[in-house]
């Protein structure tokens, strides 16, 4: 049995592994949560999944999703697993963005909700084309998926910009920082970009509580790792690890 976040998790990836599958699929990048999932392993489902998209008209680009999702290349392995789209809807289509809301029924439980979201941007060309996690795919029996996302750099500075930019600080920018921060291994050249942000970043991880994280993140945590990741000591010890590498890029 799939929980609520494998079920979520799941029409991203098969999303994914259709809408990707073309030869435009460079001038896509994934970004943000699902990019940390399926391509760094983080512990953390993500509720949506975002997409940069450059180099397509607003049209185009909407009839491309409308396709895959009324597609019966999504329904079939998606009904396979008891799981269908309840509904979909594209409440946005500027040239800006573009979002769309999906309802996933399995039947015995309240739909449950996701969205897809495109920011239009004037290149992708930080992204590069990799294949998903084994170990995420692994999860669902799902074979090889290639998909363009933004590697270890670009993603930093993403994290960055979005712990600063957001109107109110989110406890997973930290989450995710840390994630990425790991990965990385020390090194932080790639945050030398964002020093003027970087004064603001620490100020912003520092305000986060051990409860904002609990509220927001614990919960989309994997199971398993609540134990390791989902603690007080493990949280403080993950906001020092930020603001500690932060302070080492700063000017």
């Amino acid at each position: 049995m799939l929980s609520d976040r494998q079920i979520v998790e799941l029409f991203h990836l098969h999303f994914v592994r259709l809408f990707c599958a073309g030869a435009d699929r460079h001038r896509f990048g994934i970004k943000g949560g699902c990019n940390l999932r399926f391509f760094f392993e983080s512990v953390r489902y993500s509720e949506d999944i975002d997409f940069d998209v450059a180099g397509i008209p607003v049209h185009t680009l909407k009839e491309k999703v409308n396709r895959v999702l009324g597609g019966p290349a999504l329904a079939m392995p998606l009904r396979s697993r008891g799981i269908s789209i309840a509904a979909a809807t594209a409440p946005k289509q500027t040239e800006t963005t573009q979002r769309w809301k999906v309802g996933l029924s399995t039947g015995a439980t309240l739909p449950l909700h996701t969205k897809l979201e495109f920011s239009r941007r004037p290149n992708t060309e930080g992204a590069v084309v990799e294949p998903v996690s084994g170990a995420v795919l692994a999860e669902y029996q799902m074979m090889p998926v290639l998909a363009p996302h933004y590697p270890l750099p670009a993603a930093l500075r993403q994290k960055v910009g979005a712990l600063v930019g957001r109107s109110t600080v989110q406890a997973r920018d930290v989450f995710d920082l840390s994630v990425l921060l790991s990965r990385a291994g020390g090194r932080i050249d790639a945050l030398r970009p964002t020093r003027a942000q970087i004064p603001k970043a620490i100020e912003r991880a520092m305000d986060v509580s051990y409860d904002q994280f609990k509220a927001q993140v614990a919960s989309y945590l994997k199971p398993e790792h609540l134990d390791e990741y989902g603690t007080r000591k493990a949280w403080e010890a993950m906001q020092a690890q930020v603001v500690d590498a932060l302070e080492k890029a700063a000017p």
